[in-house]
């Protein structure tokens, strides 16, 4: 329903509210799509048809990148991030993915921000992002601008830094902000309040920027990235409480357990025991979610990873395309409906992720 109405509001409503700032490719610094997919060769011959498909579209699929320098003033509003002109335009570049549907608009109390006196600043970086709070998107769209800015501008570590304050609370970040490279930096803590800047730096690097993941590794606490030890064979499961469980979870858990696999919950995890756990990790499986970002922390190490998906018409590329880009071996497993209704939860045919786990353990 909401995403109803949101499309609804954003094709009427927002327009006459919220009209877009328009510019011409000769305002950016970089402005340019390219096709993430054709960067590496993704080894199809094993996966089901479905994902054969599904890869096939994706080597079709363009993605943008961009670097806006925006040397007027503008005000950031705090609830998405979006920033708006002085005449109250909405400049789509402050946020990366902004034409999503589910992508509320403003308050209509930033209509009259602009005459008020506000925390205010002659230069800053937003990492306002449309998937700030998410752990993968954290690495892979938040921090990577930090890395893209210091690529392409060069820019000086002492220019403020602005973030939401959810994200900044978040366990994820204050670790991360251990290291120098983020500590050291001036943090404007975007929470409630409307910011006025006279130069902004937005930008949006292209997604699974293969180098951007040996500089997140770098700023992991050297005594959490467990380079010896075992090779262990991990299965990370789901509550039935979040979305995306496996119904017959304790049957597929038994077959792992046979397999030599041990089970575990992320949800129960500190990410430093993440990241040690996933450093160690030989051989994953896991369901599809944002757990399976931590393979990043395995680095250049062999691993063998079987994403489990929910049935659907679509399957996300973010794992396939990441192990890949890292080297490691990759298979997909997809479930059928589930018999709880509105759970979230579907159905795993044990024989085949017993297959496929096995083929995995032999690659």
């Amino acid at each position: 329903m909401h995403l109803a109405y949101n499309k609804l509001r954003i094709n009427t409503f927002d327009k006459l509210a919220f009209p877009e700032k328009l510019f011409k490719d000769q305002d950016f610094s970089i402005r340019r799509d390219d096709h993430p997919f054709r960067f590496v060769q993704v080894e199809k011959t094993h996966l089901d048809a479905r994902l054969r498909h599904q890869i096939q579209e994706w080597e079709k699929w363009t993605q943008d990148e961009y670097l806006l320098v925006y040397d007027k003033s503008c005000v950031i509003e705090p609830h998405a991030g979006w920033a708006l002109t002085t005449d109250n335009q909405l400049i789509y570049p402050s946020l990366g993915f902004s034409r999503v549907e589910y992508l509320r608009k403003p308050l209509l109390e930033a209509l009259r921000m602009r005459r008020q006196k506000l925390e205010e600043y002659e230069e800053l970086i937003s990492l306002r992002d449309t998937g700030e709070e998410n752990y993968f998107h954290f690495y892979n769209d938040v921090l990577a601008k930090l890395f893209f800015l210091e690529e392409k501008l060069g820019l000086s570590s002492e220019v403020p830094v602005l973030i939401s304050a959810k994200l900044y609370q978040r366990p994820v970040f204050q670790y991360f902000m251990q290291h120098p490279y983020l500590r050291e930096r001036k943090w404007v803590v975007q929470g409630e309040q409307y910011i006025r800047s006279h130069k902004t730096y937005f930008c949006k690097p292209l997604t699974h920027t293969a180098h951007y993941y040996d500089r997140i590794r770098a700023l992991v606490q050297p005594h959490d990235l467990l380079t010896a030890g075992p090779e262990r064979r991990i299965f990370i499961t789901r509550s039935p409480k979040r979305l995306r469980f496996i119904e017959n979870g304790a049957q597929a858990e038994q077959v792992c357990r046979e397999l030599g696999f041990e089970i575990v919950d992320f949800d129960t995890l500190s990410l430093p025991e993440q990241i040690q756990l996933m450093s160690q990790a030989r051989y994953v499986i896991g369901i599809h979610g944002a757990g399976l970002t931590n393979m990043l922390f395995r680095g250049r190490q062999p691993m063998g990873l079987l994403e489990i998906y929910p049935p659907g018409d679509y399957y996300p590329f973010h794992y396939v395309l990441m192990a890949t880009q890292l080297g490691y071996d990759y298979n997909g497993l997809i479930g059928s409906a589930g018999q709880q209704q509105y759970s979230g939860g579907f159905h795993v045919d044990v024989e085949e992720l017993r297959q496929r786990a096995t083929a995995l353990l032999q690659r």
